[in-house]
């Protein structure tokens, strides 16, 4: 079974929680989550390795390198050109992850203080139906809980 997402580009802060949620879920399903967190690292070698555990590391260390790749191939692949720019020097896909969350998520005062500006600041959108507009509240709703 062939699977496809459609994740509209990362703009900037103007589409950041949407790119986030969409991206994480991506990158569960493709299974390289933890080396995009950093929970999954290169595997070293110690230096008195046998020749089995040399063999043994030479494998997990390329499958390392393409999760990582193919980490770094969905992140940047749904980056518009400032945002791939600005990760243009990173060479791990956890190294890109943390550039955008020190670029996007602020530190937790500020975040705080956008938050309940955002939530109390809601006004409907003509083209938002009831449904969406509530949606859009409960969302702004749980990251101001969960932030506080």
């Amino acid at each position: 079974m062939e699977f496809k997402a459609h994740i509209e580009k990362l703009v900037g802060a103007a589409n950041w929680s949407k790119w986030k949620r969409q991206i994480e879920l991506l990158l569960r399903h493709h299974d390289v989550q933890d080396v995009v967190c950093g929970d999954r690292k290169c595997p070293r070698l110690s230096a008195d390795a046998s020749s089995e555990a040399v063999a043994a590391h030479v494998k997990e260390q390329k499958a390392f390198i393409k999760d990582d790749s193919l980490a770094q191939l969905i992140l940047v692949g749904n980056m518009d050109d400032s945002d791939a720019e600005l990760t243009s020097i990173c060479d791990t896909a956890n190294c890109v992850w943390k550039k955008l969350l020190s670029v996007y998520e602020q530190s937790s005062g500020q975040r705080l203080d956008r938050l309940m500006e955002k939530f109390f600041h809601n006004d409907k959108e003509l083209e938002d139906d009831i449904v969406s507009h509530i949606a859009k509240l409960q969302r702004n709703f749980s990251e101001l809980n969960d932030q506080l």
